[in-house]
């Protein structure tokens, strides 16, 4: 900033070298409204490192009005590094002769009343030491104004803080053009090559660098002056590989400006040494960081992380990347990562030991995962989660492999089996989980309890090759699976493989070897009271029995349903109730089997399941569904073409069970699995079999056909679990109901809802 301004109204907002100030009218009119403000005395323009805090404070300070201030006095404190320092060049910028040791009071005295507007630029090593001075001055100074930009702010009570981010990477609303961050980069391209990167391919892989770059306006601008010798192409290999091309020969441009790692390097000086070391432990991370990981790179208490990562979010060196509903999370910026990667590269014993603190880290957050993926409350959370950090587990993988630690790759890859076939990750995870079998079983016997991990691994890989459709290996696999459970001494691990390779002859035609294997896993399983794999079993041989035409087909599934009220495992009742669907159909009764795999849909919807059970229970939809008219059989056509569509795009292999009607082409917007399942929910059920004109008259106002049925029930005295035996239904389905009930008819209890039932009938 210069270090006297004019106060007139200046034309079209410009900064260094003319350019137009990209993708910042918005910050641009919000900050020159708070400085019109009066209340607003001391703003801080704060922001990571090469954002553009200067260029936007320089290019409002441009249009301060006359009646704003008498006088706008800009000063550069980059050169100082003490407050005393940084005093001189204040006194000097306010025109003070003879002030030997310059301080606030004096400055304040010098000012006294007038209408001063005071623009420090690029406070970041001197901030916290003029927060007191700052601050006595606006108490003397009634009349003063103080703009300040810096990565850190002042922390004082007076100060309002104008954060300023990145600029945006993808292009505003849903058209088709270029982004900002890719506008400035085309612009900042040098003019002999700027016409030769308007073509698409080009263009494409400009946008692909602005995210890569984080859309930070100082990277961007520097790497833009790289084309020429390097094509788009190759800088986006560079980049993609953590290599950022700077190459800024613009002599005018002061050395911290001209790289992001300059920038970063100039204020580093304003960091403590251990603020220093956090961020070169951080750095090896790929992905979001929160407090749990902080503590551990870190190897700190929760305080001290607490209060590290605090100074860290307002030195602006990380940013705040909060997900809806879950703990706050922080991200470290591409160019600032690869800056502290470097740092810690030189130090090999401070690299080693921060990248076992983050496999550590990752093989905990695995073992915590297992149990969020089953708990309904926090089945999303977590898989949302899984996905966030799906790069740093990634890394943590390749690096336990790297060191031999082939069992803690087997332990974290099973615990997160359920998140990875939700995120359609089984083909990636079973190479890397077969590399890990290959290396422990090439490390022949083992006497250190080892065996029943390496059949755990065994059984898994088997059943995500069955789920990939190879039947041969699945069954190889499965078979060395069960000869090590046997060998170690684990039923139920037998138990668990017996019904795979159950699943695996039920699809061979093996019905009645099927349900030889499914029995006598039930059997194990419920005398080993592990109520989920029993459950596994049932669903088996549920589906065994209904091939061979056995009228009590449907039985064991409705004990499984019955069991797995007792586990908060949303998942598992969902798969449960598609089985159910099936079981159904193959005894012809379709309205019955819609309303299953209608609460199955809803459950998957809610909590969500991988792409083969969406596509399972979109298919018993369409082979459910009442053929009553010309728009129902299109929508199951549409229903089926969305199957169609998921198969090919994740992998799934082709079903076994027989589909109604031809396949139309799916509707553009539901090829996500959340849209699918809403479109196959728009599916209308069968009607009840009760005349409804006749149930109108007598059913309290409110309450449906299945609502009032099941009020009856519970005036009778039956149990939900009875209810729902009755009326083939769920425990959980029927428990839903019930609440619906007391809510319509305001019962506290379901005793009330029997007491009003009881006074309708008279």
């Amino acid at each position: 900033m210069s270090q006297l301004m004019d106060c007139g109204v200046r034309g079209e907002v410009r900064v260094h070298h003319g350019a137009r100030l990209y993708g910042r009218e918005g910050e641009f009119a919000e900050l020159s409204r708070l400085l019109h403000l009066p209340e607003v005395r001391l703003l801080t323009v704060t922001g990571p490192a090469g954002v553009g805090k200067s260029a936007l404070a320089t290019a409002v300070l441009a249009t301060v009005v006359p009646s704003a201030a008498d006088a706008v006095v800009g000063v550069d404190l980059a050169s100082t590094g003490d407050p005393l320092a940084a005093w001189r060049k204040v006194a000097s910028g306010l025109g003070m002769s003879g002030a030997a040791v310059p301080s606030p009071d004096r400055i304040g005295a010098w000012i006294g009343d007038r209408r001063v507007f005071l623009a420090l630029d690029n406070g970041d090593l001197v901030a916290p030491l003029l927060a007191p001075g700052i601050g006595a001055l606006l108490g003397r100074c009634p009349r003063l104004r103080v703009l300040l930009t810096s990565r850190s702010s002042l922390n004082v009570y007076a100060e309002h803080l104008f954060p300023v981010a990145p600029l945006p990477v993808r292009p505003r609303g849903r058209g088709t053009g270029i982004s900002v961050a890719a506008r400035l980069f085309l612009d900042r391209v040098g003019a002999h090559y700027r016409r030769d990167v308007l073509q698409g391919g080009d263009l494409r892989n400009i946008s692909e660098i602005c995210e890569a770059l984080d859309g930070l306006p100082l990277a961007i601008e520097v790497t833009a002056r790289a084309v020429g010798t390097m094509g788009t192409a190759e800088l986006l290999q560079a980049l993609r590989s953590g290599e950022f091309p700077y190459r800024s020969q613009l002599l005018d441009v002061p050395t911290r400006h001209q790289s992001v790692p300059g920038a970063l390097s100039w204020g580093d000086r304003a960091l403590t040494p251990d603020e220093r070391s956090l961020m070169r432990r951080l750095a090896v991370c790929e992905s979001s960081v929160d407090l749990l990981t902080v503590q551990c790179l870190g190897g700190l208490s929760r305080m001290q992380a607490a209060g590290r990562l605090d100074s860290l979010v307002h030195k602006s060196l990380l940013v705040s990347a909060k997900r809806a509903g879950g703990e706050p999370e922080f991200r470290m910026l591409a160019v600032v990562r690869s800056h502290y990667r470097k740092q810690l590269a030189r130090c090999p014993e401070e690299s080693a030991e921060a990248r076992a603190r983050h496999m550590d880290h990752y093989m905990r957050f695995a073992a915590v995962a297992k149990s969020g993926l089953r708990a309904a409350e926090r089945r999303s959370r977590w898989l949302d989660l899984v996905l966030t950090r799906l790069p740093d587990i990634r890394t943590a993988v390749h690096g336990l492999q790297a060191r031999g630690a082939h069992a803690e790759v087997v332990r974290l890859l099973l615990a997160l089996d359920d998140a990875l076939t939700v995120h359609h990750l089984l083909p990636e995870a079973a190479v890397v989980l077969e590399r890990s079998l290959a290396a422990l079983q090439a490390a022949g016997p083992r006497d250190d309890g080892l065996t029943p991990l390496l059949a755990d691994a065994l059984r898994t890989a088997g059943r995500w090759a069955m789920v990939a459709g190879d039947r041969e290996r699945a069954g190889e696999l499965l078979t060395r699976a069960g000869e090590l459970y046997e060998r170690a001494g684990v039923p139920g691990g037998s138990a668990k493989t017996a019904v795979f390779l159950g699943e695996l002859a039920r699809r061979a035609g093996d019905l009645r070897g099927a349900v030889a294997l499914a029995e006598g896993a039930v059997a194990t399983l419920d005398a080993r009271r592990e109520v989920r794999g029993a459950a596994a079993a049932r669903r088996l041989l549920a589906l065994a029995l209904a091939g061979l035409g056995d009228a009590g087909a449907e039985e064991p599934l409705l004990r499984a349903l019955d069991d797995l009220c007792s586990l908060d495992d949303p998942y598992a009742r969902a798969l449960a109730l598609v089985d159910l669907a099936r079981v159904r159909l193959l005894r012809g009764r379709g309205a019955a089997a819609h309303g299953a795999v209608r609460e199955a849909m809803e459950l998957l919807l809610l909590h969500s399941g991988g792409p083969a059970d969406v596509v399972l229970a979109l298919e018993t939809t369409a082979r459910a569904a009442p053929d009553r008219s010309d728009a129902e059989r299109q929508l199951v056509r549409q229903v089926l073409g969305v199957a169609r569509t998921l198969r090919e795009r994740h992998g799934v292999p082709p079903g076994g069970d027989p589909l109604p009607v031809s396949e139309g082409e799916p509707p553009a917007d539901c090829l996500s699995l959340e849209a699918a399942l809403t479109l196959a929910l728009s599916v209308p059920s069968a009607p009840e079999a009760a005349d409804e004109s006749e149930a109108d008259a007598v059913r309290p106002a409110g309450l449906t056909p299945r609502q009032y049925q099941i009020a009856e029930l519970v005036a009778e005295g039956m149990t939900n679990r009875q209810i729902a035996r009755t009326l083939e239904l769920s425990e959980w389905t029927v428990v839903n109901h019930l609440r619906q009930v007391m809510n319509k008819l305001e019962c506290p209890s379901r005793v009330h809802v029997a007491r009003v039932m009881r006074q309708r009938a008279g």
